[in-house]
């Protein structure tokens, strides 16, 4: 699986880390991939063909960097153990994200298609365990007593892959250049 994301700045990207420390110690809420980066996903698929790292590269050059706020700790649904900081999914945000699912749709294989423009709900995933062991109840409690309404600025597009054991590897980065 590859994955389109924006890697948070810090302090927010050593923030994320230390929610995730505190929601594993004291709720059990674990994260199913292995220290994960903290980050927002655009979009990802089972592949993409190489040829999209020259698209990227030339779209990339034409974008500026854009503000991102983030608001409320959210979960999909009351069934889903996801327990994520939403971003505000605003018109300059949504934008871009058209641009780039318009742009790397030639060269995806089997793309998940909860990312796709209209169904994308752009946000920092703080808890991902699917098991019974998190407390999502109280470690949500425990979040909304933090200020998570952040604004910060993103300048850059990372491709990843994820390898067995869900780690990430093969990392490329294209910086805006607006």
């Amino acid at each position: 699986m590859q994955a389109l994301v924006t890697l948070l700045p810090e302090p927010y990207y050593q923030a994320v880390e230390g929610i995730w420390t505190e929601l594993d110690a004291h709720f059990g809420c674990q994260h199913t991939f292995i220290r994960p980066k903290p980050h927002f996903t655009w979009q990802f698929a089972d592949s993409y063909d190489e040829a999209y790292a020259q698209t990227l590269s030339i779209l990339c050059t034409e974008i500026k960097p854009i503000e991102v706020q983030t608001d409320i700790v959210s979960r999909f649904s009351d069934k889903d153990p996801v327990m994520f900081l939403r971003i505000v999914p605003t018109t300059e945000l949504l934008a871009l994200h058209q641009q780039l699912w318009e742009a790397l749709s030639p060269y995806w294989h089997n793309p998940s298609l909860f990312y796709q423009p209209g169904e994308w709900i752009p946000h920092i995933t703080l808890s991902m365990n699917d098991t019974s062991m998190c407390d999502l109840e109280a470690a949500a409690r425990f979040l909304n007593q933090k200020d998570l309404c952040w604004k910060f600025e993103i300048d850059r597009l990372m491709m990843f892959a994820w390898k067995e054991g869900f780690h990430w590897a093969d990392e490329k980065e294209f910086l805006f250049g607006g």
